[in-house]
């Protein structure tokens, strides 16, 4: 069943439990402007992933970005740079598997 309620920041969204993205109605970043996890910065970096690194869901939220090759931003605690190496260090394991 879905309904919708306002967020913080007088948004409303819809929520809906059977959604992929589900999960992202618990995430610590809904209290915080959008611009926190897309920094231009290290030290904005810093401060996406101190939030993150409190969040229930940023386990969720990095396989998310992972699975759906989200290429900006912080995601589960997680800068662009980082999910590329998480993301390479996989095809290696999976072709090192393979042989």
């Amino acid at each position: 069943m879905k309904n919708s309620t306002p967020d913080d920041f007088g948004r409303i969204t819809i929520h809906d439990p059977e959604s992929v993205t589900s999960w992202m109605s618990a995430g610590k970043c809904r209290i915080h402007p959008p611009s926190v996890f897309f920094p231009s910065d290290g030290a904005g970096v810093e401060r996406a992933q101190a939030i993150c690194n409190r969040c229930p869901v940023s386990e969720r939220c990095l396989q998310y970005a992972l699975e759906f090759r989200i290429e900006h931003g912080v995601w589960g605690g997680a800068s662009e740079r980082e999910r590329r190496r998480i993301l390479r260090r996989r095809k290696i394991e999976l072709s090192s598997a393979d042989h």
